[in-house]
């Protein structure tokens, strides 16, 4: 069984080819996929309000606006305010600031990976919510959780992010009560209410090594900065981006070097030639250097990647490939169907996208056979501002991993057994949550193979 809600869109998409139209709770929808048709969609982007396309929300600003925040870099539709806030964001996710955390990421993914070692068997998708979430609260907004907090922190972004999933929130009026007597309302309320705590802090204090202070003290080239409200709002994206998408490719990532043990072996020789040649410590280099690394987390996305882009309302009638969407309908990008369709490794039977026989991460050291449309992090203006930060967390996981483990298997997938996925989930995640059983690595001599 295939996954995710939107997973008829998709079906779909087979049958009516790249641009169809569709209806979600009575709005009228235009599913567009393939690389060419997305961009040319996006040159219509920040032409100013009624004469191009903006990102919008079903239900505008109430509900999810309210959930999310409206004053993040992915909902200003406004060019000049959106390259403002998009610098600014931007300035906290530089390839130094990202190598100033991974001390901070390789720790907590130390704790976890020993928490494997220690279980009889353990479902990987929990591992991976914990390591993804420590990251949210210790590196993304630099908390100073007492353990006994740390589970409630948990709590509360799991039921936050759920929130995406609720059709409830579709609806065009503002819910009364939402955030005072709703458990996401509530949930969203306790995570503001922590990154206003931290915030009184660092205006006390002066910065520090998070995310959220880099945010905070942010400058423009006129010494402005970002307002109390974007500096919040653009913290809740970051931590949906770095805890419910990592984890989720995480969780998929090792449910296919379970069905892929020779592409294991592979990650393994790697972490063990880098450890010899610049030590236990992951730094920018040992990343940079990963590259084998990196291809198992570039094909894990492009086999699983989330189904679909921010939604579109389009203000004004475009035209793409020569079909006309008109105005004020909605326009959602098929990130799954791009990555389908992808005529570098496209294949009639489906196989390129199985998790056993279109899994091949060779494909992405040599030019000729690299996918030539690959968008899991979005495309364009909107393209994710915390994409470095997710790569950079599941490369330090997945290579810490494979320096302390030896292997591990899969426990409930046996033979050619079909994978069940879960139905309800933004991305792709085994029924099972991947469950493990590890054996320990002997760090007396290195593990060889040709990669």
């Amino acid at each position: 069984k295939d996954y995710g809600p939107f997973v008829t869109s998709w079906q779909l998409g087979q049958k009516y080819g790249k641009i169809f139209k569709t209806y979600f709770a009575g709005f009228p929808i235009v599913n567009v996929s393939g690389k060419d048709n997305i961009k040319a969609l996006l040159k219509n982007e920040f032409k100013g309000e009624g004469r191009g396309i903006g990102t919008k929300l079903i239900g505008g600003e109430h509900n999810f606006g309210d959930l999310f925040g409206d004053k993040a870099v992915l909902y200003e539709n406004d060019a000049g305010k959106h390259g403002r806030l998009r610098k600014l964001a931007g300035d906290a996710m530089t390839p130094v600031a990202i190598a100033e955390a991974l001390p901070s990421f390789q720790d907590l993914a130390n704790q976890q990976v020993d928490k494997v070692l220690k279980a009889d068997t353990i479902q990987m998708e929990e591992v991976f919510n914990d390591f993804t979430l420590d990251v949210a609260w210790k590196q993304i907004l630099g908390l100073d959780l007492k353990q006994e907090d740390i589970p409630e922190f948990h709590k509360m972004v799991q039921i936050w992010v759920k929130c995406i999933m609720d059709p409830m929130l579709l609806v065009p009026f503002r819910i009364p009560g939402l955030m005072k007597w709703t458990k996401v309302g509530r949930a969203r309320t306790y995570i503001v209410s922590k990154i206003e705590e931290k915030l009184d802090k660092l205006e006390r204090d002066g910065p520090d090594s998070s995310t959220l202070s880099k945010l905070y003290f942010a400058t423009d080239d006129d010494g402005s900065k970002l307002t109390r409200e974007e500096v919040i709002h653009n913290a809740m994206i970051l931590i949906f981006a770095g805890s419910e998408t990592s984890s989720s490719t995480l969780t998929c990532a090792s449910l296919l070097l379970g069905l892929h043990p020779n592409v294991w072996r592979k990650i393994k020789a790697e972490q063990d030639e880098l450890v010899a040649e610049l030590g236990e410590e992951f730094t920018r280099e040992t990343l940079d250097k990963s590259v084998y690394l990196d291809s198992v987390i570039k094909e894990t996305l492009r086999v699983k990647p989330i189904e679909f882009g921010e939604m579109r309302l389009v203000e004004n009638t475009v035209e793409v490939d020569g079909k006309q969407i008109p105005k004020n309908w909605f326009a959602l990008f098929n990130v799954k169907q791009t990555h389908w369709n992808d005529p570098s490794t496209f294949k009639e039977d489906g196989s390129h996208m199985d998790v056993r026989e279109g899994f091949q991460p060779e494909r992405w050291l040599d030019e000729t056979t690299k996918p030539s449309e690959w968008m899991p992090f979005g495309e364009g203006g909107r393209r994710c501002i915390g994409e470095r930060l997710g790569m950079a967390e599941m490369k330090v996981f997945l290579g810490m991993m494979a320096r302390k483990l030896d292997r591990y298997d899969l426990v409930n997938v046996h033979g050619d057994d079909d994978i069940v996925w879960k139905p309800d989930t933004v991305m792709a995640r085994p029924a099972d949550g991947t469950e493990i059983r590890a054996t320990a690595a002997d760090t007396s001599h290195a593990v060889e193979y040709q990669i």
